[in-house]
């Protein structure tokens, strides 16, 4: 069952994705979620404490889902980071976190610390990653793990900033495709 909290706090995800923290107002969001101002101040005392609980949902849910991928999929290292990049994405509707980055009130705010988490979780799982692979002669020993994790998500990342750019939605897709081509040339036997 969902609750008012539960409902107010999906409708803020979406409407993060969709028009970013700067653009949503508490109004967009009980025109949306069809709460009331009375419940919606119930729950949060302000805009920003929704957009944290918004953001920090938003963090667990991608979290889960690079972990329930890494773990389900079969192969070794380089198998595994390409099903992470081969998720279905689209330019132009942006990542799902990362499209608020851009929001000028994000920065040196509370609205950080659920994107440094976010980006921290999967920096260090993609960081043991490849830190494994190189340990177990699977990854050239040249390969820096921490800098291979920050290009892993720069390129996710960046193809979606590009894509949206030239209107190419397939964009962040062929980005992930090409930097797959890139680690297949750092994998070893």
């Amino acid at each position: 069952m969902t609750t008012t909290r539960d409902l107010l706090v999906d409708t803020m995800k979406q409407l993060l994705w969709e028009r970013g923290y700067d653009a949503t107002s508490p109004n967009h969001v009980l025109e949306r979620s069809g709460v009331g101002k009375g419940s919606f101040y119930h729950h949060f005392k302000s805009k920003k404490s929704l957009a944290i609980a918004a953001m920090e949902a938003r963090a667990d849910e991608l979290i889960t889902e690079f972990d329930t991928v890494i773990a389900t999929t079969q192969g070794d290292w380089l198998d595994k980071v390409s099903a992470y990049l081969r998720m279905p994405r689209h330019a132009l509707t942006g990542c799902r976190i990362g499209r608020i980055v851009q929001d000028p009130s994000v920065i040196d705010s509370e609205l950080q610390a659920p994107l440094q988490r976010y980006f921290g979780a999967l920096q260090q799982r993609l960081s043991a990653l490849y830190t494994d692979a190189r340990n177990e002669g699977k990854l050239s020993a040249g390969c820096q793990p921490e800098g291979l994790a920050t290009a892993t998500l720069s390129i996710v990342q960046g193809g979606f900033v590009y894509g949206r750019a030239v209107s190419q939605d397939q964009a962040v897709n062929d980005a992930c495709e090409s930097f797959i081509g890139l680690l297949a040339s750092q994998r070893l036997n």
